[in-house]
């Protein structure tokens, strides 16, 4: 072929848009990729430096330290702390290898934020048929969202809820492709509940649905397995909750009755805050991604989609659960519905990017690369900051007395610090430091902070004379008057202050 003018202007003309739309894809696809991998080397870096052990992690890691494994499988766990069993045992497995350090305890739920990854992959490429600009922009958003990074590296089941509830669903969407039996889905999610307690919800939404469907194809022999399969779940679920939930389910009903005094419209606004810690990430952006996951459940029930079915019907099981009393609408104990809203909300934005309003389709695009872009910038504050609680990082504040304290210097432990304490010094000994005897006072009453009057607390301070005092979990400001009291019997000199984090010294007049 002869290429002349007017041959490579036609070539010109045809190729130039394939060029341009596999250029933007590519643009895109490439863009979402670095921004998927510095999420992920985000939380490399803030699980390299190991932060503190916040309150609930110390008192969690109690059992998994100081236990033996005969004594780790008894129920309740110590500090009236839960966590599904084999999530314990995994955690103790891993530290068993790895030895017993922050890194260690908090590794699963690494692993689980990036087993979630994969599983949203597969979900959303194989079982939902999203295109891979779509795909990018949920992974992106899951890598970046402020509740998944934190939770990621927490020794605490909230990351690894989410990645169960998520498995749950892919393992369903395979059996509706006949690549899994019932009997092996049953296997799996009588093991999934065993790291999981909120999946009981997602696997009983899952089982209903089946067992309506093969009711209303008239598929008798399927639909009594599937009663089987159900019943046996519950039964063992039931087991399980009789002998490691229940010796615990009093004292978490009174916890959580105690902490949700709020108004339910305003629990429902903060179900996808992480509560804590960040005031400059804006949970509340979610709420934008609503309609489109509503949108996109909406069509594959429309489709007559099963997994859409369970969807709904797990939601509703875990409403109704909350409506009385026994799973909260706290935002990290729904942390699956985040997960849940970016996977649907794929749907949606497909559907919407196959209309022909073009306004409204790069009005929707740019919302959906906004939050991302958003979070983004969040991703980089964290990787300049890090990701350090205010009032917890007690490590340093440790370190530095273990180093310092002298024969005739004690050391005061706040009593909402003696958990991390402990952690960090060891579950069998009273000395902190190279001293000859113990050294260590334990506080008892943190209300006695509060209080303008010499108490017991602040009495055994004041005739040890020479004291170190060490505080976490609380507000400088909220122990002033204890510290006000004491400067009335000697100096108060504040030691260090680590992220809001104070180490105070005690000396005595004579």
């Amino acid at each position: 072929m002869i290429f002349t003018k007017e041959n490579k202007d036609r070539w010109r003309e045809l190729l130039t848009p394939y060029i341009k739309e596999r250029g933007e894809k590519i643009f895109i696809i490439t863009s979402a990729l670095i921004l998927l991998l510095f999420a992920i080397a985000l939380r490399i870096v803030i699980y390299a430096k190991s932060r503190s052990l916040w309150l609930d992690e110390a008192m969690l890691a109690e059992s998994i330290v100081a236990r033996n494994w005969t004594d780790l499988l008894a129920s309740p766990l110590s500090n009236n702390q839960t966590a599904p069993v084999l999530y314990i045992i995994s955690v103790k497995a891993i530290c068993s290898v790895f030895g017993y350090s922050e890194s260690s305890l908090r590794i699963f739920s690494l692993f689980s934020f990036w087993g979630l990854l994969v599983c949203e992959w597969f979900f959303l490429k194989n079982i939902l048929k999203i295109d891979n600009i779509k795909t990018a922009f949920v992974l992106v958003l899951t890598a970046v969202v402020p509740s998944f990074i934190y939770y990621s590296n927490e020794l605490k089941p909230y990351m690894s809820d989410v990645f169960f509830v998520i498995l749950a669903l892919l393992l369903y969407a395979f059996h509706t492709q006949k690549k899994i039996s019932l009997t092996r889905l049953t296997i799996f999610y009588i093991l999934i509940l065993g790291f999981c307690t909120p999946a009981i919800f997602f696997i009983g939404g899952i089982l209903t649905t089946e067992f309506f469907v093969a009711v209303y194809a008239k598929n008798r022999k399927y639909a009594l397995c599937v009663l089987i399969s159900g019943l046996s779940i519950i039964a063992l679920f039931g087991l399980y909750y009789l002998w490691w939930m229940l010796p615990s389910a009093n004292f978490m009903d009174n916890y959580w009755n105690i902490r949700n005094k709020i108004r339910l419209k305003a629990a429902i606004i903060d179900v996808f805050s992480i509560w804590f810690r960040f005031n400059y990430f804006d949970y509340k952006l979610i709420w934008a991604l609503v309609p489109f996951a509503l949108l996109g459940i909406y069509s594959l029930i429309k489709q007559k989609n099963n997994i859409a079915y369970s969807v709904v019907l797990s939601v509703f099981f875990v409403c109704l659960a909350s409506s009385i009393g026994k799973w909260p609408l706290i935002g990290r104990l729904w942390l699956f519905l985040t997960a849940i809203i970016f996977v649907f909300s794929s749907v949606g934005f497909d559907l919407i990017s196959k209309k022909k309003n073009i306004v409204f389709k790069v009005a929707v695009f740019c919302l959906f690369l906004a939050i991302a872009l958003y979070y983004t910038l969040c991703c980089f504050r964290l990787f300049k900051k890090g990701i350090y609680s205010s009032y917890s990082e007690i490590n340093p504040l440790i370190q530095y007395t273990k180093e310092h304290i002298m024969n005739d210097e004690k050391l005061y432990v706040y009593p909402l610090a003696i958990y991390t304490l402990k952690f960090k010094n060891g579950y069998t000994t009273m000395k902190i430091g190279q001293t000859d005897s113990d050294n260590i006072i334990y506080g008892i009453n943190r209300f006695a902070w509060n209080e303008n009057k010499l108490g017991t607390e602040l009495d055994t301070i004041i005739k040890s004379r020479n004291v170190y005092l060490l505080f976490q979990q609380q507000n400088s400001t909220r122990i002033d008057s204890g510290l006000a009291v004491l400067q009335e019997y000697g100096t108060v000199t504040k030691i260090l202050d680590y992220h809001r984090t104070p180490l105070y010294y005690f000396e005595a007049h004579d």
